[in-house]
């Protein structure tokens, strides 16, 4: 038998608000359906299953299938599912990959035989043209089954499969499995000759017994983690919760101006018409009923703007719309629709959209979104030939966050998080800049052709994080691109774009892939990604006057034939060529051209304001605006590196750091310009516990360290030249065997508890000043001697004593250049006694 899944039509009962979706096209399909059920078993021409199905002997499947809750799919012993790959750009939201899919909600139940295995594999010869089998929040079970050919042979987002005395074989990814809330169970199952075998991502574990995972190309496990700070899940709270409803719709159109307020509800297609108005006031809720006519459980009432919508929300005041249901689930309600409204702005702002199909959906329409969230949809926004402006807005837990073709965009400062799929973008006009895209469980952004300008962007902890398709045209500049799961930024079949100023570093895999592409690729920051900070397939460009250094397996390595530029670029010293791999490796691959390679490093201007995931510097890192390190966030500075600030700027701790130089390799704080004090501000601890500095130099800032309630060590490190060196509130800090000199004010304490001990402080105006509450210091075998006014002094208004015994304090008597209850009755005292005869050496062991 065979049966032919064939495409559904994308005028489907959600599109057909506007009018009946039946067309010549359409009658002819189902013409020839009902002639071919007259011959076949059995035939379905929906690709959503509304109730459980049985298939047998050979299945043609051209478009997406998807197994929705509640309906099984069972697979007979011996049936061969071919797949073959789509042939449109794919809108439908309910589904997950741009290829053909078999995805999983319900159940999956392929009970093959030893004799009669399952088999799934393409329609065609070539390797991953299809998805593969998807299991969310669904159950699979595989028994015997073949699957090979896909893109991911089986993927468990959520849900459970169970895989047993199966193959998976010659897929890009054999078994992919996210989070922990997949339970997976593979029993005498063979994984090889895939790309990659078993890829574990985000903690996520399986239940292995008499498995093979062997000889696959790249990789037979591999296995990484999302290293980010989560974002909170910001939301609003209706302030109409308690209040009744004040108007039901049904299908019916608005006609001129309407205004909506208090809870309203919407139990059909409400459709505003052409020359029409809809405005909802602040702290209105509009809420969906569920009506599902065909039973794929996506629900079908929703709003059609074809005149205008301004629903203006307040902070405290927003405006909700979300489903009506007791409990309300992803899909209950179709969406605000607009079609055809480019004659004035559509305006929402600060309101949340939820539990829809597609949150917005609009074409040849003019809108505005600020300040809005826009969650639990199966897609967030989709619209293509607008003109959009979306800020301040928060997309999370959505399938799909934002789609969009053939517009003008304005994407800005908007966060992304925690949704299978991020950005997708194609054949726009669109500037995306100073966002957050993190935690998809697939791409983070992805960008096909059209002119894209994307800076100053986050693109952390996605499982891919940036991907240029088809791009002739666009810059990609000033990103902060890490910790997502495989590849950081990926090119493929590009030309004529710049890749400069971007800082790639720590992803699971390769900074960069390049296939097929052409791009001048310049300044950038490429360090500790896990195997090749740039991995090459076919490339014509230039990599130039890059960083490109401490990645895992190589800097750079090609896998074709074709040669590849890359002079002029700062390997981080040492054998270049035990970081490159190129035909000196492998007769059959290119050769690298690295010569001339730069000697030092090229300075990099860092580009966010905030680090908002665990961050590594090395080099030469110019600070033009003041950077914050957010809570749960760790920067590591590595040894030798110069940290150069703008005038007026500085580093504001609240996450962590760890700045460890060496002896040798000394790690300096210092002004990108200028060498007076006070050029720069000053690096902040703020509750920032286990911060370390050791073998830092700081020079030329107003404080060179200011620590609040933090617990800080200081060790070896030289201050010099600063308006003030050090500067503390509470602690416990402890400063040893470090040098203050030529500072207005080494060490300053305000209610703090420190150690400062073994170290040197001299030719300062003053050495320490105790402000207020210096009985938690203890100062202790240092060389306290010769600054100008004071070695100690004792604020007007600290009336506690302080430990200052054991210490050198030159030739002059001790008490000389002491400012303390002995000059100022009412205040604390300084204990020197006894006092050391001689210098302490302070150098750090």
């Amino acid at each position: 038998m065979i049966v032919n899944y064939s495409s559904r039509s994308k005028c489907d009962k959600r599109l057909s608000l506007a009018g009946p979706c039946m067309n010549k096209s359409t009658t002819a399909i189902i013409v020839t359906a009902l002639l071919a059920l007259m011959s076949l078993p059995s035939l379905a021409l929906s690709t959503v299953l509304t109730s459980d199905t049985t298939w047998s002997g050979e299945v043609l499947v051209d478009q997406d299938i998807l197994v929705p809750a509640g309906v099984t799919l069972t697979i007979a012993p011996g049936a061969v599912i071919r797949l073959s790959a789509a042939e449109s750009t794919k809108t439908d939201p309910e589904y997950l990959s741009p290829l053909t899919e078999i995805t999983v909600r319900g159940a999956l139940i392929a009970a093959g035989s030893k004799d009669l295995p399952v088999t799934f594999l393409p329609a065609g010869d070539k390797r991953s043209s299809w998805a593969g089998i998807i299991i969310d929040g669904g159950r699979a079970d595989l028994r015997f089954a073949v699957v090979s050919d896909a893109e991911n042979g089986a993927t468990v987002m959520s849900g459970s499969l169970s895989l047993s005395d199966s193959l998976l074989t010659r897929n890009r990814y054999g078994l992919t499995v996210q989070g922990g809330g997949a339970a997976v169970r593979v029993t005498a199952t063979t994984v090889t000759d895939n790309e990659y075998g078993v890829v574990l991502l985000n903690g996520a574990t399986i239940e292995s017994r008499k498995t093979i995972v062997q000889k696959n190309r790249k990789k037979d496990i591999h296995t990484a983690s999302s290293k980010g700070h989560a974002p909170a899940e910001k939301g609003y709270k209706a302030s109409s919760e308690k209040k009744n409803k004040s108007l039901t719709y049904g299908d019916e159109a608005l006609l001129g101006t309407v205004v909506w307020q208090g809870r309203i509800e919407v139990n059909g297609i409400v459709r505003v018409p052409v020359n029409s108005r809809l405005i909802i006031v602040p702290g209105t809720v509009v809420e969906f009923r569920k009506k599902d006519t065909n039973h794929d459980n996506i629900g079908e009432n929703g709003i059609l703007i074809q005149g205008v919508i301004i629903a203006k929300g307040t902070p405290e005041d927003p405006i909700i719309l979300r489903s009506a249901e007791k409990q309300r689930s992803m899909g209950d309600w179709d969406s605000i629709n607009i079609m055809n409204s480019d004659q004035a702005q559509n305006l929402l702002e600060f309101v949340q959209i939820e539990d829809a199909y597609r949150g917005l959906h609009f074409h040849f329409s003019r809108v505005t979104v600020s300040e809005a969230v826009i969650r639990n949809n199966y897609r967030g926004v989709q619209f293509q030939e607008s003109v959009v402006d979306i800020r301040g807005t928060h997309f999370y837990r959505n399938k799909s966050a934002f789609q969009a073709r053939d517009s003008e965009i304005l994407f800005s400062g908007n966060l992304i998080h925690n949704n299978y799929t991020g950005m997708n973008v194609f054949r726009n006009s669109i500037s995306l800049h100073d966002n957050t895209v993190r935690d998809s469980l697939q791409e983070g952004v992805r960008v096909r052709e059209g002119l894209a300008q994307v800076e100053r962007n986050l693109i952390d902890g996605n499982r891919y994080g940036l991907l240029v398709q088809d791009a002739l045209y666009g810059t990609f500049s000033a990103n902060v691109i890490s910790h997502n799961l495989e590849s950081g930024i990926s090119l493929r079949g590009t030309d004529n774009i710049e890749i400069s100023g971007n800082a790639v570093q720590q992803n699971g895999l390769n900074g960069m892939n390049i296939q097929d592409a052409g791009a001048l690729i310049r300044g950038n920051l490429i360090t500790d990604n896990r195997e090749r900070g740039i991995g090459v397939q076919s490339f014509h460009g230039a990599i130039t006057e890059n960083n490109i250094l401490r990645n895992g397996l190589y800097n750079l390595g090609i896998d074709g034939a074709a040669d590849v530029s890359a002079r002029s670029n700062w390997w981080g010293g040492g054998d270049v060529r035990k970081t490159l791999y190129d035909k000196e490796n492998d007769p059959a691959k290119g050769r690298i051209d690295y010569l001339p390679k730069r000697e030092g490093p090229v300075l990099f201007a860092w580009p966010l304001r905030s680090i908002r995931s665990d961050t590594s510097w090395q080099g030469d890192i110019a600070i033009k605006e003041t950077v914050t390190v957010d809570p749960g966030a760790h920067l590591v500075i590595l040894p030798g590196t110069r940290v150069l600030f703008a005038k007026g700027t500085g580093l504001v701790v609240r996450g962590r750091i760890s700045a460890r130089g060496e002896a040798e390799k000394v790690i300096a704080f210092a002004s990108l310009a200028g060498t007076d004090a006070g050029e720069w501000d000053e690096i902040l601890i703020d509750h920032a516990p286990g911060s370390v500095f050791a073998h830092a130099a700081f020079e030329y800032a107003t404080w060179a360290l200011h620590s609040h309630f933090t617990d800080l060590k200081v060790e070896g490190c030289s201050f010099r030249n600063n308006s003030g060196g050090l500067r503390f509130t509470s602690g416990p800090i402890e400063i040893r065997h470090s040098r203050f000199t030529e500072n207005d004010i080494a060490i300053r304490a305000f209610r703090g508890k420190a150690l400062i001990r073994e170290n040197s402080i001299t030719r300062n105006r003053v050495g320490i000043f105790v402000r207020e509450k210096g009985g938690g210091l203890t100062i202790k075998k240092n060389n306290l001697f010769a600054n100008t006014e004071y070695n100690v002094r004792m604020g007007d208004f600290n009336d506690e004593d302080v430990d200052a015994r054991e210490n050198w304090w030159g030739d002059l008597a001790p008490g000389t250049k002491i400012y303390d209850a002995r000059s100022e009755p009412g205040i604390g005292t300084v204990r020197y006694e006894p006092f050391a005869k001689k210098p302490f050496p302070t150098e750090s062991r």
